[in-house]
């Protein structure tokens, strides 16, 4: 019996031998159950709860990118006219989500990666490091853009991009129309007055209409400029999201607050634009006049390049937010390099030339008054800063702090804008 008993005991052991060492039937290693049932990480970037296309990340997280993947070069080229655009994605937001401000800083939630600095001498303090010290900031002292600069020509090393990722959950933009063009007696010129202490940034927009080829225009829901089917639009919805697409019939103009075309876009699918498709033949897909920064600018061979110019532009990122960048002694194509590092997947040119090119951003205490006005790029004229106080000749874009409470749609014009604008 006993001889029983202890060949039991040794079978028993051998089972708990072999359990030990390939795991119990129906379990996996503790570290895989941790990452396979981890909850994902909420988004933040919303204005309010929507179902999520299928082709939306729920990651934030920004992938850098050197080059374009394997298998896109040849997808970065747009056709001028021909292509679709992806209209679900334009009114479709991820789902809300109010973080824990006390446990986790604002940074964090934004989860930008830096940008590693393709030169390393002379190296510029900060290149590709998001940063918000010089930031707008809301009343709870929270930054709603952080900022970064970038040298991303491999040709032009002198070549310099300042770049900044703009947080819509706390911001929504208005489009102004110039006191002189486009269609200055259809619209208004100036920032409204009962809108001025919720600003928090104002760009430049896009080319004098005309050197925009029939670019369309939306002002507040009306039409004062055909648009343009597929050409590069950036789209501002009534609901407060912000969208870079080509225009479609498909876009519901009942949707649509303001919107400003442009020639093509300079980024597609995560890609730099290389060539356009026009009138059936591939063509280089530099957006210039021919006459930007004179008579152009020089690489570091001496080489001549008409197309090397002051240049900005307007990027999305797969989470919903905006980047605008302004760019020195740079080209389309490089300008656009920098925006798709910054994680856009689409993008389209705005103004140029070394005038045209502004943001200005305001910096103000937790009460909403004005401490300071600070420039994007350090290249910008100082003169630029007082330059939409009262309205401005040209279009341009005001970026406003979200108030709980208060409608996130233009305020009724003043009666000396209404009188400005003929209205």
């Amino acid at each position: 019996m006993s001889s029983v008993v202890v060949a039991a005991v040794i079978a028993a052991m051998v089972c708990l031998c072999v359990l030990s060492a390939f795991g119990a039937p129906g379990k996996s290693d503790s570290r895989s159950d941790q990452t396979d049932l981890a909850p994902a990480r909420a988004p933040v970037f919303a204005s309010a709860p929507a179902k999520r296309p299928a082709n939306h990340s729920k990651s934030l997280v920004m992938a850098r990118q050197d080059k374009p993947p394997a298998g896109q070069e040849d997808q970065a080229a747009v056709r001028v006219p021909g292509a679709r655009s992806e209209p679900s994605d334009s009114i479709v937001l991820p789902e809300a989500f109010l973080p824990s401000l006390l446990s986790r800083d604002p940074l964090e939630l934004l989860r930008l990666e830096n940008i590693k600095p393709l030169y390393s001498s002379p190296a510029l303090p900060g290149e590709g490091v998001w940063q918000s010290a010089a930031s707008p900031r809301d009343s709870a002292g929270i930054p709603v853009a952080y900022t970064t600069l970038y040298r991303p020509s491999v040709q032009f090393p002198n070549a310099v991009v300042f770049m900044m990722v703009v947080d819509m959950s706390r911001v929504f933009i208005q489009y102004y129309v110039g006191s002189q063009e486009p269609a200055a007696s259809v619209a208004t010129s100036e920032v409204e007055e009962p809108m001025r202490p919720r600003l928090a940034a104002i760009t430049n927009a896009m080319w004098m209409q005309k050197h925009s080829k029939g670019a369309g225009a939306i002002f507040r829901g009306k039409v004062i400029y055909p648009m343009v089917d597929e050409m590069a639009t950036l789209i501002l919805y009534k609901d407060g999201s912000v969208d870079i697409q080509e225009w479609s019939p498909d876009i519901p103009l009942d949707m649509v607050r303001d919107a400003r075309q442009l020639r093509h876009l300079i980024v597609k699918n995560g890609s730099p634009v290389k060539t356009v498709l026009r009138n059936g033949n591939l063509e280089d897909a530099e957006i210039g006049l021919g006459f930007l920064l004179g008579k152009g600018g020089k690489d570091y061979e001496g080489g001549h390049f008409w197309f090397v110019a002051h240049r900005s532009a307007f990027g999305i990122r797969e989470d919903g937010n905006l980047v605008f960048a302004i760019g020195h002694h740079i080209g389309t194509k490089d300008l656009a390099k920098a925006l798709v590092l910054a994680g856009c997947k689409r993008a389209i040119h705005a103004d140029a030339n070394p005038a045209n090119i502004v943001g200005n951003l305001y910096l103000r205490d937790t009460g909403g008054n004005l401490v300071a006005k600070t420039r994007l790029s350090p290249e910008q004229p100082k003169y630029a800063l007082k330059r939409y106080d009262d309205g401005y000749t040209k279009d341009f874009f005001g970026f406003f702090f979200k108030s709980p409470g208060q409608p996130d749609t233009p305020a009724p014009p003043s009666k000396r804008s209404r009188k400005r604008a003929g209205l």
